[in-house]
């Protein structure tokens, strides 16, 4: 039979009630270097939307559709200034009368209206109109102020 193995540390001897004390010191030593390694969240996460918030010159083009019922066909073009503002939640913007949310590319499309906002442009198309007449609304152009 073995002897049993006294609890010593070199020639002292270790009370028994301290043998778990290094394991406690490393457990406790391991979650401090955990916890103060992390990343406090002290500052709100960027939105999404400031990129695309502003003012953009754009060259607005209209363009009829029809039959001759609907009178002579006209086309105009002009250069104006939208803007795009915060919409009403947090994930909408809102353009030219439109409250709109982005997919992960920019883009928005509804029944005969598509809008596209990436990096400092805008890209903008709309039918109105009734059966038969109408016309086409275009807008494109870029961002000029914030």
């Amino acid at each position: 039979m073995m002897p049993k193995k006294k609890d010593t540390f070199g020639s002292i001897r270790i009370p028994s009630y301290m043998v778990p004390l290094p394991r406690i010191c490393a457990v406790v030593w391991l979650t401090l270097l955990v916890l103060g390694s992390c990343e406090s969240g002290g500052t709100d996460p960027e939105d999404f939307r400031d990129r695309y918030v502003g003012n953009y010159l754009v060259r607005e083009t209209i363009r009829s559709y029809g039959f001759p019922e609907c009178g002579e066909p006209y086309s105009r073009e002009r250069d104006t200034v939208i803007r795009v503002n915060y919409g009403e939640s947090d994930t909408t913007l809102f353009v030219l009368g439109r409250e709109v949310w982005l997919d992960s590319t920019g883009s928005f499309y509804d029944y005969h209206y598509g809008l596209r906002l990436w990096n400092d442009s805008i890209w903008s198309t709309f039918m109105n109109g009734g059966l038969g007449c109408g016309q086409y609304e275009t807008y494109e152009g870029v961002r000029i102020s914030e």
